[in-house]
């Protein structure tokens, strides 16, 4: 029976068949020497780099330099003209005028050194485009994928399931990649979940290729249109390439409503775990899972789908079947859950940890040359990414590609359910767009935790080909050290294995589960080098900065690689709360680095200079809230010296000081040339110039908040001792309900819920003192700001409107649902601002009268 009309023309969010060439080269002007070189026999290159070296790129670095010398000329004069109003105060005020002024200067000093940090590694960005036709299949290395999940309260299982689901069916002979989960908190929840995808893999995967869906994340790919998630990628039935349309029609139905079924499962999992765990409380037995609680439990190590053969198996005619598999290979990529042991009074090292036991225990169960690191709520968004990510693997002589220093792919995080605004830059395209791939010109882009695609050698900490010695291939067999990797014996002959490029050696399935599961148990790494100089590195909340920063310390190179669709998709935390507490993570763990072993300042000549200066940015850039923050507040010293009067304003008259012709032009200067290059970054880059002023907005939010809870943190640290509380980010699950009615109304809800935190008490305070000075100058100035007495205050009030307007986000965040209502409510709050600093003022001038 031929389908219904409506569903014959209905748009599928699919990607055809010839979706395959999304990747190949394009460009013009290596084409016809390409299609040279292949008529020739000689072999196409894989990747294709270039420097981006456009008249946009030579002004940008020009402006770069120019304001560089600004810098210079403007600190000599400030200096000197600070040193003269010094030396001119009465003698009651030197004291406090020198304090002023060097606070003044030194705050200057450090945002320059902080803009030139973050720049001059952006000056040699390059581009890179692949050709992943030029693949020789037979030749694709095995792969094994990383997925980590740690609390399956915020991290739902569904979640996690879909993700394996995506990886399972990405476009990669089956037979070459083992899917690894790693459950950290031992939930039988996750694993139960998981098995759930192992069953449903059996159909969605030929499905996947028969079709060639794209994305192959079923709920992305099923409701991605009704759930507000990425943008569904559509073919119609006219550019339909597969088999016929009405098949097509009919399977996806078929199989839509089996992802349901596995779907509904999954949620009666979760409902029945959550209701188990409160009757457990109930009874005051706690909270118990397989046998302990999420941080004291035994390691497991279950292969929920076994190796796949590297002969495809078509399927045959077999009317039992849901959908008509004729000439579809219906092999699987194999897939492992993992469960580390944890036991109480033991440092289980967070997620670096997780990665470290991954990495043994895959050692010895597949031992695949390179790793791809996803996180539970990162999917697999385009079919090809794992082959876009070996392209720069695969050695092919080239001097730019020397695929054997390449430690790892970076690929950009993409995210679904972000608001069209993005108010609070999740997609932080800045650093992406931007940053990252500035950094490939040098040594490359910095590790970010997810979708990046690693050479397993390169965990191992050993030196890059280019520095190891001229034997045995650079690798002398006693590499495996025991007092640096363990002793086990599987595992070093693992190691051997990877460190020699020796053929692998089979192992009875039976002996490598027993061997693995030793090899995750919570006492293997005592006294080795885990965490040090292998694998992910310990002693930070960051270990993913950590980590690329010792491979570049020891020589190895990064590549970055944006694709076109996005390689990987994952959910980002809108609300306010949940993104300051993400920031503050990253800060801190920043500031750990810096105080550690890992600090940029004590790497080796291996760095190159602009990588070691980004390395420094990166490690040291919460410091500038200190300065910061007391920039922002400086608007409250005319304030209290207005309450008290001239004798109150003793010493802090430099704010009142009417600002000279010279320091008008220093400050049009600097402020034009810093215009200059962000325009000038947007057009190199290619980020929207809307995106990278939301980016400076929740710098602002980001540097009067969480970086100083951030600076906070670790000086408790360095000077107690007191550890760094970790709190994960809740992955919210897109609603798979047609976004209509109130449905399409919630679809934002999480964005304008109102967790109050204490990270939002000192820029709540900037945001009011700025306010409260701008009521106080209009007050003073009857509305009429052109006839205000002198130039000073019309600068204050334009860094006060400045700040404000970049609190803009953060007071939306405040307001929630009201944010419609926000000039009545910042002029109330401006109000009541103004009205407690006078208040407070006055209570000063008693006291001190």
């Amino acid at each position: 029976m031929p389908p219904s009309a409506s569903l014959a023309t209905e748009s599928l969010p699919a990607a055809c068949s010839a979706k395959k060439d999304a990747y190949v080269a394009r460009d013009d002007e290596a084409s016809p020497e390409a299609e040279m070189k292949l008529a020739a026999g000689v072999e196409r290159p894989l990747v294709r780099t270039t420097r981006i070296s456009t008249a946009t790129i030579k002004l940008y670095r020009l402006m770069i330099f120019v304001r560089i010398g600004i810098f210079v000329l403007f600190f000599k004069w400030r200096i000197t003209y600070a040193a003269r109003m010094i030396s001119s105060t009465d003698g009651g005020g030197v004291s406090k005028a020198a304090a002023f002024w060097t606070a003044s200067i030194a705050g200057e000093l450090w945002f320059a050194f902080m803009w030139m940090l973050d720049q001059l590694p952006k000056i040699m960005p390059v581009r890179r485009v692949i050709d992943v036709a030029a693949l020789d299949e037979s030749l694709l290395p095995a792969l094994d994928v990383f997925v980590t999940t740690a609390d399956p309260d915020k991290e739902p299982p569904l979640t996690t399931a879909n993700t394996v689901l995506s990886i399972l069916a990405a476009d990669y002979p089956a037979g070459k990649v083992t899917c690894y989960v790693s459950d950290d908190a031992g939930a039988e929840l996750t694993r139960e979940a998981v098995m759930e995808a192992a069953r449903f893999a059996a159909l969605w995967v030929p499905f996947c290729r028969k079709h060639g869906v794209e994305p192959r994340n079923p709920e992305v790919y099923f409701n991605a249109r009704e759930g507000g998630g990425s943008k569904a990628r559509v073919v119609t039935r006219g550019s339909y390439k597969g088999r016929t349309w009405p098949e097509m029609v009919r399977d996806r139905r078929r199989v839509r409503r089996e992802y349901e079924e596995m779907r509904l499962r999954i949620d009666a999992l979760q409902a029945c775990d959550v209701q188990r765990r409160r009757l457990s409380l109930a009874d005051g037995n706690g909270l118990r899972r397989r046998g302990g609680t999420a941080d004291d439990h035994a390691g497991v190590v279950q292969v929920l789908i076994g190796q796949a053969g590297h002969t495809p198996q078509v399927g045959v005619v077999d009317g039992s079947k849901l959908i008509d598999l004729t000439s579809v290979d219906e092999r699987l990529p194999a897939l492992v859950y993992v469960c580390r042991e944890k036991r109480t009074g033991r440092a289980h090292h967070r997620k670096a940890g997780a990665m470290n036991a991954l990495l043994r225990a895959s050692a010895v169960l597949s031992n695949a040359p390179f790793i791809l690191n996803l996180d539970c709520d990162h999917y697999v968004n385009n079919s090809q990414a794992l082959r876009a990510g070996v392209c720069f693997m695969i050695e092919r002589g080239g001097r730019d590609e020397d695929a054997g220093a390449v430690a790892f792919v970076q690929f950009p995080q993409r995210f679904d359910g972000v608001d069209p605004a993005d108010r609070y830059a999740n997609h932080n395209r800045v650093f992406f767009d931007c940053t990252e791939l500035g950094l490939d010109g040098l040594q490359g882009p910095i590790y970010v935790g997810t979708g990046c695609l690693f050479r397993r050698v390169a965990l191992y900490g050993v030196d890059p080909p280019r520095w190891r010695p001229l034997a045995l291939g650079g690798v002398a067999m006693d590499a495996a050290d025991p007092a640096k990797f363990g002793e086990s014996a599987s595992f070093l002959a693992s190691v051997r294995v990877a460190l020699n490029n020796q053929p692998e050696q089979s192992q009875d399935n039976g002996d490598a589960i027993a061997d693995a599961t030793a090899l995750v148990s919570s006492s293997y790494e005592d006294r080795m080098a885990w965490g040090r100089d292998v694998g992910w590195i310990y002693g930070t909340v960051t270990e993913d900065v950590a980590t690329g920063f010792c491979m570049h310390r020891r020589g190895w190179r990064s590549a970055y690689f944006a694709a076109a669709p996005d390689a990987f998709r994952g959910t980002a935390p809108i609300n306010l709360t949940d993104r300051l507490h993400q920031v503050l993570r990253w800060a801190a763990g920043s500031l750990e680095i810096f105080f550690s072993r890992n600090n940029a300042l004590l790497a080796g000549r291996r760095l190159h200079l602009l990588q070691r200066v980004a390395y420094l940015n990166t490690t040291v850039y919460p410091f500038t809230s200190l300065f910061l923050i007391v920039y922002c507040l400086f608007p409250v010293v005319p304030l209290v010296a207005g309450a008290g009067g001239r004798n109150a304003a003793a010493g802090v008259v430099a704010v009142d000081i009417p600002p000279t012709a010279t320091y008008l032009a220093f400050l049009a200067a600097l402020m034009l040339t810093l215009a200059a290059v962000a325009v000038l970054e947007t057009r190199w880059s290619g980020i929207a110039l809307g995106e990278w002023c939301r980016n400076e907005q929740f710098w602002m939010v980001s540097a009067t908040s969480a970086y100083l809870a951030a600076v906070v943190q670790v000086a408790l640290k360095v000077a107690a001792g007191k550890e760094i509380s970790f709190e994960l980010t809740t992955k919210h699950l897109a609603p798979s309900t047609p976004a209509t009615g109130a449905a399409g109304k919630d679809r934002y809800a999480e964005l304008y819920a109102v967790r109050w935190t204490v990270l939002m008490v000192p820029t709540s305070a900037v945001l009011a003192v700025n306010v409260a000075s701008m009521a106080a100058a209009w007050m003073s100035t009857g509305g009429r700001w052109w006839d205000a007495p002198a130039p000073a205050a019309a600068l204050r009030v334009a860094f006060n409107a400045w700040v404000v307007v970049h609190l803009y986000p953060f007071a939306l965040g405040l307001m929630g649902r009201r944010s419609k209502a926000l000039s009545p409510i910042l002029f109330l709050l401006g109000v009541v601002a103004y009205l407690a600093v006078r208040l407070l003022c006055h209570v000063i001038q008693f006291h001190t009268a």
